[in-house]
């Protein structure tokens, strides 16, 4: 699932990125975020956008095209390569940062792990098919599902639509 959400939102490279931010201008940022619980078996994901008040309504058309089209249709092998590629690469350079390593150790620490952990999901990310991450994609987000807040300045929006 780490590989899909970095596919779907994760990344400069990502579905709802290129498309929404890059092809069609409609964001400022766009994304995913993931929450893996360390202690119990469940996880979040949020789809984020910084957008103005009147693209809302092709924002969240856009953000529901495309994570329908990724559960449809799936990732490539070529994207589930280039997404695994640059997921490790992002690993790696953030064991590199001092910060990072040190809130690493707290919280390997408080779990009694160590990086070997970290170097197991390295491994297990690389060994993943296509096949393995689009499976996990249709079996933990539904598209439906997603919870929708919206906050800031939408009277004027919202009055047009009246």
């Amino acid at each position: 699932m780490l590989v899909a959400e970095y596919l779907l939102g994760g990344s400069p490279n990502s579905r709802l990125f290129t498309r929404i931010r890059q092809t069609e201008g409609l964001s400022y940022s766009v994304g995913t975020q993931m929450r893996v619980s360390s202690f119990e078996p469940n996880a979040a994901i949020n789809v984020y956008a910084i957008f103005a008040p009147e693209n809302l309504a092709r924002v969240r058309a856009a953000v529901a095209e495309e994570v329908g089209r990724a559960l449809r249709d799936g990732f490539t092998a070529d994207e589930v390569a280039d997404g695994k590629r640059s997921l490790l690469q992002r690993r790696m350079l953030a064991r590199s940062q001092d910060a990072t390593v040190a809130g690493a150790l707290v919280e390997q620490a408080y779990l009694d792990r160590t990086f070997a952990n970290a170097a197991q999901v390295d491994r297990a990310i690389e060994a993943l098919t296509p096949e393995q991450v689009n499976a996990a994609l249709r079996n933990y987000v539904k598209g439906d599902a997603f919870a929708n807040f919206f906050a800031g300045d939408f009277a004027k929006t919202i009055a047009k639509t009246k």
